[in-house]
């Protein structure tokens, strides 16, 4: 436990005599903490739980889940109120009690819960274990089932009890969670149990021998897979043992033979269209984490793709998008169902803020908005016909803005489409939003744009921060071109004049004109441009200065405004002394935006060298590693000091191609063999982030080490 207290005596185990939650006002509960400080909101809590009222359980049930289990940490108070819930979860009368008995069992999972002190609360509710198993003899069936589930984590001493009870037990729900259970201990030794089950009983124990076999990692038998497949087909089980649907966990957990033969099996099943609609979804989760399996299961998704039943298409298109550019094997697929929304007549919303954002502009209809979307990232051109057509007919799109990774290569007939799309928004004056994003997919083309600089001046009063990017990127300074930009008047205009002309005078001056209206924590954003004027920003200078106090703002926005300042400054100066305290001082103070001070303390090297052990330190911080090692760099730290850090910024969960593209930055030759491994391991590494993103970032992680190795070698 994290404290020196000592447990009070309902801790320690043993059964409760007299009346329900007795003892729960002796103890001190506001010497421990819960999520939110001193937890002397406990005994309500228990309390509610234990009302009879079930609106009242429902909310006490809640608030245990925010303050004493608080998104799966468990905290000082845990541990005291655990063999309370122990007691509500055994109590008969009480409501709730097969989730109280899965939380139980959730509580002794340190994949479920986390925090220093799981482990006395494991142990806590372990020492219950006698408790529990009294409820595998109780008359309701899913109570059973989640004590066996609450049971089985208890611990190996459970196991004869375990053992026990399936030799009496005839519930399949009941026998699915004991099959589970035995093999939580028994794993792979049981797998002739699993076999002769998964042929000769009823659902869901065939679905609960697969997920077993998956969880030990062991191929399933070719005779069982049918029922295994029927099994899955009769119905959505879901268990405690698995995070998710059991299906999604059983079939990304699955040797490529054996996902491939269940898929194929579930396909031929009779099952409503719900089946196949959950088989699209565990697919999608097979390919979230497999770089191979999309590849692999890519035949059997191209028939969820011409499914007759619309939702299995639609599920199947998502399952595509997550197939990352795999999905180019059923490219065809994709654009015939992109195509067919054409077919549905426009659908306008009811939705206000979709209004506001779209202009009121009728929503290409799903799948064919999602196929799209893949064709986009893909760079097929077959994306261009329908998204075309689709502007034409006055839709709006989820794929429009065709910009960053989804950006398709330069196409005349395509950009000879989004003119006329800009055109047509102006003429029907919808608002900014769907103009914005018509005039950002020409930014990605840049001087191939040209022709369409008169559509982006029009669309100027309207897209206010896009048509100056668009114009910077396309490149042309015509004398309308510099009038317009000027006409505009803010720092993104001015930016903008100052890349196609030089000038940094109306940059300057835009954002003098914003520093006169607006306090400085709202503009860190718009000084990040003023910062490429130079000595050309001396003027504002006496504005900005105040902000370099040597002491780190209280917020996020206000430290961001403190570094933008003092990017100013030192480049409009030179001047260290006058910028590194403050640097100095928000690099201390919170991981928001440590890497924004390391970035600059890079840039000012070899000023600044004071600050190289506290840029060791941000070398383990998940927000600036890749920023402080390149700073450490820049001041002469040997690359061999900084392989670790920025490997494992590599491999983290959202991929950090910084990273990669530092180690090749440096010549960090040694981190070559680690770079193979990232890239040819099957398991993906990038995992966090935009969800429909994140296969996309893998795959764009795995060309980028592959470069690197290559790169190094």
């Amino acid at each position: 436990m994290s404290g020196s207290r000592p447990l009070p005596m309902a801790v320690t185990g043993g059964h409760y005599i007299g009346a329900m939650l007795a003892g729960l006002d002796e103890i001190d509960w506001s010497a421990y903490e819960g999520a939110y400080g001193p937890a002397t909101d406990t005994p309500d809590i228990l309390r509610a739980m234990a009302d009879s009222d079930p609106e009242t359980a429902r909310e006490g049930s809640y608030e245990f889940h925010s303050s004493i289990w608080h998104q799966g940490s468990v905290f000082p108070v845990t541990v005291v109120a655990a063999p309370f819930l122990v007691e509500l979860a055994t109590t008969p009368g009480v409501r709730g009690r097969d989730r109280h008995l899965i939380t139980l069992g959730m509580l002794t999972d340190p994949e479920q819960s986390n925090g220093a002190d799981q482990p006395t609360v494991r142990d806590v509710i372990a020492s219950h274990s006698d408790t529990l198993a009294s409820q595998l003899a109780d008359a309701d069936p899913e109570v059973r089932a989640a004590a066996v589930y609450a049971l089985s984590r208890c611990g190996p001493h459970t196991l004869p009890t375990l053992r026990g009870r399936w030799a009496v037990e005839s519930d399949p729900a009941v026998r699915a969670a004991l099959l589970l259970g035995l093999a939580h201990h028994d794993g792979p030794m049981n797998v002739g149990l699993w076999r002769t089950v998964a042929a000769t009983e009823t659902c869901p124990v065939p679905s609960a021998a697969a997920l077993a076999y998956a969880k030990a990692g062991v191929p399933l038998p070719p005779e069982t897979v049918s029922a295994m497949a029927d099994s899955f087909a009769s119905g959505e089980w879901r268990t405690p043992w698995s995070e998710g649907a059991a299906l999604d966990e059983t079939l990304t957990r699955l040797d490529a033979g054996s996902a491939d033969a269940l898929v194929a099996a579930m396909l031929t099943s009779s099952g409503p269209p719900a089946v196949r609609v959950r088989l699209a979804w565990a697919m999608l989760t097979r390919f979230r984490e497999s770089r191979s399996a999309p590849v692999a299961l890519l035949p059997r998704l191209r028939a969820l793709l011409a499914d007759p039943d619309g939702e299995v298409v639609a599920a199947a298109v998502q399952a595509a998008e997550h197939a990352g550019e795999a999905a180019s094997a059923v490219a065809g697929e994709l654009a015939r169902i992109a195509a067919s929304g054409l077919s549905a007549a426009p659908r306008p919303t009811d939705d206000p803020f979709f209004r506001h954002t779209t202009g009121g502009l009728a929503v290409y209809p799903e799948p064919a908005n999602s196929a799209l979307t893949v064709l986009v990232r893909l760079g097929d051109p077959r994306w261009r016909d329908p998204a075309l057509a689709a502007w034409a007919a006055g839709y709006w799109l989820s794929a429009d803005p065709l910009l960053d990774q989804y950006m398709p290569e330069f196409d005349p007939i395509a950009l000879d489409g989004v003119r006329r799309r800009i055109n047509a928004l102006l003429a029907a004056e919808v608002p900014g939003n769907p103009i914005t994003e018509a005039v950002l997919a020409l930014v990605g083309w840049g001087p191939a744009a040209a022709p369409a600089v008169p559509e982006v001046l029009a669309a100027l009063p309207a897209a206010t921060a896009a048509a100056p990017l668009a114009l910077a990127a396309i490149g042309i300074a015509t004398d309308e071109v510099v009038a317009a930009l000027r006409r505009a008047g803010d720092t993104r205009a001015g930016h903008a004049l100052w890349r196609l002309t030089g000038d940094p005078e109306p940059l300057v001056a835009a954002a003098a004109e914003m520093l006169d209206r607006r306090p400085l924590h709202y503009m860190y954003f718009e000084l990040g441009y003023v910062a490429d004027a130079g000595p050309a920003a001396a003027s504002l200078l006496p504005r900005l200065r105040p902000a370099l106090t040597g002491v780190a703002g209280q917020t996020g926005p206000e430290r961001q405004a403190q570094l933008a300042a003092a990017l100013v400054v030192w480049r409009a100066t030179g001047d260290a002394a006058a910028v590194l305290p403050t640097v100095e001082a928000v690099l201390r103070a919170a991981d928001d935006p440590a890497w924004e001070a390391a970035s600059l303390v890079a840039e000012m090297a070899p000023a600044g060298a004071e600050l190289l052990p506290l840029l060791r330190e941000r070398l383990e911080n998940q927000s600036a590693p890749v920023d402080a090692a390149r700073a450490l760099w820049r001041h002469g730290v040997d690359p061999a000091e900084l392989l670790d850090p920025l490997l494992t910024a590599a491999a983290a969960p959202h991929g950090d191609t910084r990273a990669v593209a530092l180690l090749v930055e440096m010549g960090a030759t040694a981190a070559a063999p680690r770079l193979t491994e990232l890239a040819e391991q099957d398991e993906r590494v990038a995992r966090h982030g935009f969800w429909a993103d994140t296969v996309w970032q893998d795959e764009k992680l795995r060309r980028e080490l592959r470069a690197a190795v290559a790169a190094l070698s």
